[in-house]
């Protein structure tokens, strides 16, 4: 009979816990996740920008000329391009190595 009550109690602590998952943007002031879902970025997307110093007014320069991933927008970011550069190196399937190599000889994308 104790063995019945033990797993019924876990049981029902198990349930509970499953109940009371946590939000994705749990730990985020809900203005700045509300400026983050404005402009189409998932949670998890939007905790890789932020902890790479962007805000949702800065990512949403990348989003707006289609650059969506956050590895990529950080990459080209820390490689030195604007969003609207980056995209049109990026349109021209240039690889950010090979951007780099052809900005620094001077190089441009139309």
């Amino acid at each position: 009979m104790k063995k019945v009550v033990a797993i019924v109690v876990m049981a029902g602590v198990i349930s509970l816990t499953g109940c009371a998952s946590s939000s994705p943007w749990d730990g985020m002031p809900y203005q700045e996740a509300t400026a983050w879902q404005g402009i189409g970025v998932q949670a998890f997307d939007a905790r890789a920008l932020r902890s790479n110093g962007f805000t949702p007014t800065d990512a949403k320069e990348w989003i707006q000329v289609g650059v969506n991933s956050p590895q990529v927008i950080i990459e080209w970011n820390k490689a030195g391009f604007s969003p609207r550069n980056a995209s049109k190196w990026i349109a021209k399937n240039f690889s950010l190595d090979k951007a780099i190599e052809y900005k620094s000889q001077g190089l441009t994308v139309e």
